[in-house]
């Protein structure tokens, strides 16, 4: 009696960082900044930090038993996802695990393909049950199941999701390592990256489709009316003129029919902003640029190129391999292959399709309440978990969450302006978090994707900024700052690109800079992938970019030493 007492869970339960708890049970936890910067709202954060996890463990404990990783643990901490991992350390279990690993890797091996075809099969089927319903005009009761359909189908896609990216990952970490320790070859090498670029994929193929309604516009004589009108104002200007219609409904219909069409967000980890279909001054705003740039499809010729190039690369290396060992060698190549054309495609259809249609339902239930004085605004829901969707959805009148949502929303308006911690951990140095709770689970997408490696300055340079090497090369230019989706539209050709992260709805962009220099992320993130692909010169991983360079300033980038040097100071 008289204690006082501590609010332990609050917008996320069960999954709110604890220091007394979380640090005695993995003792280190590392921020994902590639994913939760800018921070998450509560909703969000709940459903990435409970079902992410749950496809990491399904997939690397239960049907790939991943040798020294179960997989991860998640918390939600201030906006921020910090994540630590269930590593394996007795030697025995390792053992044990390698050979189911050995036994469980060979189907992907051999028809990655045809899984991936599969999967994506069954998430379009998912997707189609929960676009069935007209959230606008459904019952208070149909919504409550939509809602628990929702759940369901996230949890779903994150099994689906980590399925294949652990596969192509395991199978890129085990080629990696033989690479440098047989033959001295990083992955940061130009002849290394050489051999897993140039493959073709949807979001490139959306992409172009995108250009070709450009090329549809200047045909149909609407040039100036793109070029001069701002993509919301376009819009307008479109449906009231009759050839505006005209290419509207051609558009539109793509939006409607295409199997992805209009069902991709705008932002790839969160509610807040819209999907295509939603709001058709985003993919309008696309198009815009393409005629603005007045640049041809060059990406094509690129990856042609580059095609040619990987071929060339894998039969000089396989050359230095011994005969015996060359069937493994190019079946490790062309699994880690895969992660090109994966890596955007499983963003298109897991995150952005499920998040879109997340999106729909959950400001279908937001309306409800706003409407009964429940919450203040729709998005206000964003602030509430499920259980408490749960507990008020039926009656909303009957409830008064705003004593949540107006703190909630507040937390998380503060949250935008801070700078998150890079790690949580009780080890006397980040070096031995690294190499103790990090490096030791041999996780390939924690290290390449999400953690990253930390940068090695090398003396004598004297850089502003350190980081990984993405893409090889070098490039000068005016840097641009972009921190959100809508700084893209100030992008100038052959600035260079500086930003936290990058996610699918930022690829168009990478045919129009010259290089691209990243917070976060390591040598498999989204960033590092597309680069490559583009050939555009990219250093990630600085961790303080956004925060040094201002736009205005001219650069130098030297991607090939992970190197940024600021010219304007």
């Amino acid at each position: 009696m008289g204690e006082k007492r501590v609010t332990v869970w609050d917008g996320v339960p069960g999954f709110e960082f604890i220091p007394e708890v979380d640090l005695r049970d993995f003792h280190s936890w590392f921020l994902d900044g590639t994913h939760s910067v800018p921070p998450w709202t509560h909703l969000f954060g709940w459903f990435w930090v409970n079902h992410c996890p749950h496809g990491t463990k399904a997939v690397c404990d239960v049907m790939l038993s991943i040798p020294t990783c179960k997989g991860w643990e998640m918390r939600y901490k201030n906006g921020g996802s910090y994540n630590a991992f269930h590593i394996v350390r007795d030697k025995a279990e390792i053992a044990e695990r390698e050979k189911k690993f050995r036994v469980a890797i060979r189907p992907y091996l051999e028809n990655f393909d045809g899984f991936w075809s599969d999967g994506k099969k069954k998430l379009l089927g998912m997707y189609q049950k929960l676009k069935e319903l007209d959230v606008e005009h459904a019952t208070t009761l149909e919504l409550f199941h939509h809602h628990h359909d929702l759940i369901e189908t996230y949890a779903r896609m994150w099994e689906i999701h980590h399925e294949g990216l652990f596969s192509s990952h395991a199978a890129y970490l085990m080629f990696a390592e033989l690479c440098q320790e047989k033959f001295g070859l990083s992955d940061q090498d130009p002849a290394f990256q050489n051999m897993l670029r140039g493959f073709p994929n949807k979001v490139y193929q959306m992409d172009k489709d995108m250009w070709q309604f450009g090329q549809l516009a200047l045909k149909m004589k609407l040039g100036d009316t793109f070029r001069d009108n701002e993509p919301e104002a376009l819009l307008v200007k479109l449906q009231r003129e009759a050839r505006g219609k005209e290419w509207l409904e051609k558009f539109m219909d793509y939006m409607n029919t295409d199997e992805v069409g209009g069902w991709r967000m705008r932002r790839a980890n969160d509610f807040t902003e819209p999907y295509w279909l939603e709001d058709p001054a985003t993919p309008i705003g696309v198009v815009r640029n393409y005629i603005i740039h007045g640049a041809g499809y060059a990406l094509e010729a690129t990856q042609n190129e580059l095609a040619k190039q990987r071929e060339e690369a894998i039969a000089a290396f396989l050359n230095r391999v011994p005969p015996v060992e060359r069937e493994l060698y190019r079946g490790l190549i062309d699994l880690s292959g895969k992660i090109s054309a994966f890596s955007e495609e499983h963003d298109l259809y897991c995150e952005l399709m499920v998040q879109a249609l997340m999106r729909r339902g959950y400001l279908a239930m937001g309306r409800r309440m706003a409407d009964k004085g429940t919450i203040d605004l729709p998005e206000d829901i964003f602030f509430l978990s499920p259980d408490e969707i749960d507990r008020v959805i039926l009656v909303p009148e009957s409830y008064d969450m705003r004593w949540f949502t107006r703190r909630r929303r507040a937390d998380w308006e503060g949250w935008l302006t801070e700078q998150k911690a890079p790690i949580i951990t009780n080890r006397d140095s980040f070096e031995e978090a690294v190499e103790k709770d990090l490096l030791a689970s041999k996780d390939a997408i924690a290290i390449k994707v999400i953690v990253g490696e930390q940068p090695r300055p090398k003396p004598g340079m004297n850089a502003d900024l350190w980081g990984l090497t993405g893409c090889a090369g070098e490039a000068e230019g005016i840097a641009r700052v972009a921190i959100k989706y809508e700084d893209l539209r100030n992008v100038e050709p052959g600035e260079i690109l500086v930003c936290a992260n990058t996610n699918p709805a930022w690829s168009p962009v990478f045919g129009i800079v010259s290089a691209i220099v990243t917070d976060s992320g390591g040598t498999l993130c989204h960033a590092a992938i597309i680069a490559r692909e583009h050939n555009v010169p990219t250093v990630l991983n600085t961790q303080t970019a956004t925060r040094t360079i201002k736009t205005g300033q001219r650069i130098r980038v030297d991607a090939t030493n992970g190197a940024v040097f600021i010219l304007d100071k």
